[in-house]
């Protein structure tokens, strides 16, 4: 190759090895910095898309699991009144088995139905307990809760029961002790037995529901945790990899900066010639 003083094709070499490794170099830096494989889209389009739509999943399904916990404490704070409406239907049993003592005279026994109004009361002021002014109760068709990402697969908390056995309007077992103009020797001891056994039904549905969500709570953290896993594998830096790359961009920069000035030197030799 001739020597000229016009085009110096070396420099020009040298200069576009150094611009593409100083560019590797600050995406090395990029990485690094931000522990991200991929900082900018022309890293890897498919794989920023594919990642997008992982990180999107994984935060609806973190949202389900907060309603999905919600509604296990819905019905846990129902459980807690039901345990209370037991146990005031255990007492009322109670009060007509001393109700029938015969040493009790008649102040006893109106000291007995006293408590005995007094406590149906109670059952109906429990009826109307309410969780975030959403009442436990009174809902015949249920509450839907959403499992999964897509809200398709529901299910349902079945308060029909529920409301039968409570509601006032319905001639139950626990309508009739809730009746407060009667005495307590108005039912019978297999009338408490009864309610008390409504009563351990609806707790054991409710146990059952509670058991039921608890175990789609722990499925929808395992999708939780495979999708981030999935999604790191994607955007996550591969550190001792990106430590030796960068370490390599590091010295192909220094070369390639001491070539550039090199060759900007080699035409020298023109000057010398026509001296």
């Amino acid at each position: 190759m001739g020597i000229s003083i016009n085009t110096n094709v070396a420099s020009s070499r040298a200069s576009n090895y150094l611009a593409a490794n100083h560019a590797n170099l600050q995406k090395s830096l990029d990485r690094l910095s931000s522990g991200r494989r991929i900082t900018q889209p022309a890293d890897d389009a498919g794989g920023l898309a594919v990642s997008m739509k992982l990180e999107h999943t994984g935060k609806v399904l973190r949202a389900t699991t907060h309603n999905i916990a919600n509604a296990v404490s819905l019905l846990q704070t129902q459980d807690g009144v039901l345990k209370s409406i037991g146990d005031i239907v255990s007492r009322m049993g109670e009060l007509r088995a001393m109700h029938a003592d015969v040493t009790k005279n008649t102040t006893d026994k109106q000291n007995y139905d006293s408590e005995y109004r007094d406590l149906t009361g109670q059952i109906a002021q429990l009826r109307t307990t309410k969780f975030n002014d959403k009442a436990l109760f009174d809902t015949a068709s249920g509450l839907d809760v959403v499992l999964d990402e897509f809200g398709t697969n529901t299910f349902n908390i079945d308060q029909a029961e529920v409301q039968k056995v409570l509601s006032a309007e319905t001639s139950s077992i626990i309508h009739t002790l809730r009746t407060g103009t009667v005495p307590v020797s108005s039912n019978t001891y297999a009338d408490y037995t009864d309610a008390l056994e409504a009563i351990a039904e609806l707790r054991a549905t409710n146990g059952g529901q509670v058991r039921r969500l608890n175990y789609q709570l722990a499925n929808l953290e395992t999708q939780i945790t495979n999708l981030s896993a999935a999604n790191g594998r994607i955007m996550d830096v591969d550190i001792a990899q990106e430590s030796a790359n960068l370490a390599r961009q590091q010295v192909l920069v220094q070369a390639s900066a001491a070539m550039t000035a090199q060759a900007n030197t080699s035409n020298d030799v023109a000057l010398m010639l026509l001296q």
